[in-house]
């Protein structure tokens, strides 16, 4: 079951880069219209609104790029997922209870969530060292003081502890609501979306895991998340007391994540594989990401089913879903690394794939309306992309490469 749990990750994979991708491109470089612009539901108008206004949404929207790239070229992906996950929670939360459980906008936060969550189970691996009970602090340095460690974290623990308890029981002292109108909009917006009421309880569940001494790692990096928006709200706040508050919940919270390095190596690895990857010839980054070296017929038989079921989600929304277009080009490049492969492996060059290339990206650009040469040849140059992108693959799949071993079962793996 090792292969079905490899190719159906990698499905998930291919899906979520070609969404986030575009999606955090988008904020910077308009491709198409923000989705939620014209939100009909007040809560999700005034959350964007409010992130807008204060810029906390160009925040938002680089880790959505940063994820989608570091799970599409394999660079760091544990830690693009761990730095993702918080927006992909925050997409699911907008698209949900603050678009009022709307059926279209539920099912797309929950794609969004479900596939980070399964890439993140993919990489479980990584993140094991961070689900420890009992986790040992670093090895070397200052930070490795047991003393030292413990009164970082009993002063830590106990702010978020408290914190989160007065928010819910006990109001010894009022939420900060900010000096200036930006901070004042976008804390309103939080509190008004419950989005408050999460970041408190993430305090006060962590706070008590910290004070405990259990599983500390993972409830520091939970936290982290908390206390980087804390500090974004105080730099936007302008008041000194809350950035001096918000530096010193960063900074703490990022020393004893560091006293506890060690757990995190996993999830910091440049390149990892992911379940059912046993093999390094037939990893992801293998096949889709370095285009050196050659890739055997099995193998390319294989991964070109997820790839295709990718392209196909996104190619068979047509020209009048915004995004779609822009899916595919990005699942052009893994699309190219692997008949590039394939074609080493039968002794050709790689430079054949710059035909069915071009005619995609011209292909796409017409169904975004950047590109146009009339009507007639607007309709033909996709039904062209397509069939020659689907000879070039069949050209793969049937060919015999150099040292084939024509076996057509899935790739064996060790």
């Amino acid at each position: 079951m090792n292969y079905v749990a490899k190719y159906g990750i990698w499905a998930v994979r291919f899906w979520y880069a070609a969404w986030m991708i575009p999606a955090g491109i988008e904020h910077f470089y308009h491709i198409y219209p923000q989705p939620g612009a014209n939100s009909p539901h007040p809560l999700a108008a005034q959350m964007l609104t409010a992130m807008l206004n204060s810029n906390l949404f160009d925040l938002v929207k680089g880790v959505e790029l940063i994820a989608g790239l570091a799970v599409l070229f394999g660079f760091f992906s544990p830690l693009g997922l761990l730095i993702g996950m918080p927006v992909a929670f925050c997409v699911f939360w907008w698209d949900a209870p603050l678009s009022e459980w709307s059926t279209g906008s539920l099912i797309a936060g929950s794609r969004v969530l479900v596939g980070h969550l399964l890439i993140c189970v993919a990489y479980i691996a990584c993140f094991r060292p961070m689900l420890v009970a009992r986790a040992k602090l670093s090895a070397t340095g200052l930070l490795s003081n047991r003393q030292l460690v413990l009164a970082g974290r009993i002063v830590f623990g106990a702010w978020m502890l408290l914190n989160g308890l007065n928010h819910f029981f006990f109001s010894f002292w009022p939420t900060p609501m900010g000096g200036n109108p930006v901070s004042i909009e976008l804390m309103t917006a939080l509190n008004d979306s419950w989005l408050l009421d999460v970041c408190m309880l993430i305090e006060l569940v962590a706070g008590a895991l910290i004070l405990l001494g259990l599983f500390v790692p993972l409830a520091l990096c939970v936290t982290m998340a908390v206390s980087t928006s804390a500090l974004y709200w105080a730099m936007v706040d302008h008041q000194p007391l809350t950035l001096a508050l918000g530096l010193l919940a960063f900074a703490l919270n990022g020393l004893l994540m560091l006293a506890y390095l060690d757990s995190y190596r996993g999830a910091l690895q440049r390149e990892s594989l992911t379940i059912g990857e046993t093999q390094p010839h037939s990893s992801w980054n293998t096949l889709f990401v370095r285009p050196g070296g050659r890739t055997a017929r099995r193998e390319f038989m294989w991964a070109l089913l997820p790839l295709a079921w990718g392209v196909w989600w996104y190619a068979s929304k047509g020209p009048n879903v915004d995004v779609a277009p822009w899916g595919v080009l990005v699942l052009l490049y893994p699309a190219v690394i692997l008949h590039v492969r394939r074609l080493h492996d039968l002794g050709l060059t790689g430079w054949f794939v710059a035909l069915p290339a071009v005619l995609t990206v011209m292909a796409m650009l017409i169904w975004a309306n950047r590109l146009s040469f009339g009507a007639s040849l607007d309709a033909a140059v996709p039904v062209a992309a397509l069939i020659v992108f689907i000879g070039f693959a069949l050209w793969g799949a049937l060919a015999k490469g150099r040292a084939e071993a024509n076996r057509f079962g899935p790739p064996v793996e060790a």
